[in-house]
């Protein structure tokens, strides 16, 4: 009696699951592989690794924005922080802080300071390159170089990033000033403007998604199964630093309480655990979507 159940409820779960395109069974294998990967310790060391490569990483680009673009060490350090609150929506005082006594400790960063910001902030890069590659069955490890030459490459797309956003923060500045209409009126004051200005971070994000699940990872993968986890994880990122940042302002969590000075710093390692989370778990769902596809055994 329990056999023909099981078997009546196995045959109702498997229509169900064609007449929605195979989504759920997508869903459900990711789950599976996240969970046989032991994703959620994973996502804890991305995190822990992301605490102790915040700050150099922080410090080298606003070294690199001075030394490079030639920017003022105020002006540099600002850009930097706006950057990091798209990326980080909790804890920008305290970042902020520690940033401002270790520069008026150390003064201005050197190149040999500079090189060795950069190896220390390059680390939450190689331990994260490490498990998106291992989401993929049929990969195979890179060696030691490999995988420092993958995390520098990480630290350069975002110095990328922090250049066209300084262009870009420049755009938006300049084109109210000079008044230039769009379809006989202007738009910067209007809703559409706002929408333009949400939307555009968030394709930012889409696109640093594509490109760690489309080229990290040492195997074969294909563009369709990169942009669909990327989608999936670009909308999750959002959804998440928008639910978090409302739970934090809202009081319905107070950290302070149990954990006193500290409670920005659990905000902080939480908010990473969270981000590494969403990360690796949709590089296992790029391989349960390109197994569903056929596009090679995962």
């Amino acid at each position: 009696m329990y056999i023909g159940s099981a078997g009546f409820l196995s045959k109702i779960c498997r229509r169900m699951n064609r007449l929605a395109g195979g989504i759920p069974g997508i869903i459900v294998d990711a789950f599976t592989r996240f969970g046989d990967a032991r994703g959620s310790h994973a996502a804890a060391g991305v995190a822990y690794y992301a605490i102790f490569s915040l700050f150099p990483l922080v410090l080298a680009l606003i070294a690199g924005g001075t030394f490079i673009l030639n920017l003022e060490q105020e002006a540099a350090r600002e850009q930097v922080l706006e950057l990091l609150a798209e990326a980080i929506p909790v804890s920008r005082d305290l970042i902020a802080r520690n940033i401002d006594k270790v520069m008026e400790a150390r003064g201005p960063v050197g190149i040999i300071g500079l090189v060795g910001a950069l190896w220390s902030g390059s680390g939450v890069f190689t331990i994260l390159s490490t498990n998106i590659n291992r989401a993929w069955p049929d990969s195979k490890p890179r060696d030691f170089v490999r995988q420092r030459l993958i995390a520098f490459g990480m630290v350069a797309t975002v110095a990328i990033l922090l250049v066209a956003s300084i262009i870009a923060s420049t755009a938006f500045d300049l084109l109210p000033e000079f008044g230039v209409p769009l379809l006989e009126y202007s738009v910067y004051d209007t809703f559409r403007w706002t929408i333009v200005a949400d939307v555009v971070p968030w394709l930012v994000i889409l696109l640093l998604f594509l490109g760690l699940y489309r080229w990290v990872p040492h195997a074969h993968v294909r563009w369709a199964s990169a942009f669909w986890s990327a989608l999936v994880a670009a909308t999750f990122w959002e959804l998440a630093a928008r639910g978090f940042t409302f739970y934090v302002r809202s009081g319905l969590v107070q950290y302070e309480l149990v954990y006193g000075s500290l409670g920005a710093v659990v905000a902080l390692m939480f908010w990473a655990y969270l981000a590494s989370w969403i990360t690796i778990f949709c590089a296992h769902l790029g391989v349960a979507i390109a197994h569903r596809s056929g596009e090679g055994e995962a």
